[in-house]
């Protein structure tokens, strides 16, 4: 009895360590979550036959939309972006020639599966990632800080 109450001991304070062991940083889960966005833009506009955008809003919501909604609840976002307000998002388009992140930036997934080239950097207080996203995969190659 003496054994078990003494392993239960020993669990009970190494769980929480191991548990922050496992866990992804916050920099990793937040970019993460930004790209599986990504991959949903790039699927459904080759599997639906249009463009799809993430758009960099004037209300600091990051959204996925159809370029060209058919309906209000498409123009508002099929998906919405939520670590951003843990941290600053800046897009980069080369072949648009934006810089920085602008009131109504939008990055664009065209129907055969490319996209516009990327480059996103995420900052927090504590860690930040930087990506570039290939215009043929829009997979991207991620570095963090």
């Amino acid at each position: 009895m003496l054994a078990l109450l003494v392993a239960l001991a020993v669990i009970a304070v190494s769980v929480p360590s191991i548990t922050a062991a496992l866990s992804k940083p916050p920099a990793q889960a937040a970019f993460e979550s930004f790209d599986a966005m990504v991959q949903e833009a790039r699927s459904r506009s080759h599997e639906e036959g249009r463009s799809y955008v993430i758009v960099w809003g004037r209300d600091q919501l990051i959204r996925l939309r159809p370029e060209e909604p058919a309906s209000r609840a498409e123009a508002n976002g099929i998906r919405q972006w939520d670590q951003h307000t843990a941290g600053e998002v800046t897009l980069r388009l080369p072949a648009a020639l934006l810089r920085g992140k602008t009131p109504d930036a939008i990055w664009t997934f065209w129907p055969n599966g490319a996209c516009e080239p990327a480059e996103l950097h995420y900052k927090m207080t504590n860690a930040k990632w930087t990506a570039l996203y290939n215009p043929f995969t829009a997979r991207a190659e991620v570095n963090y800080d």
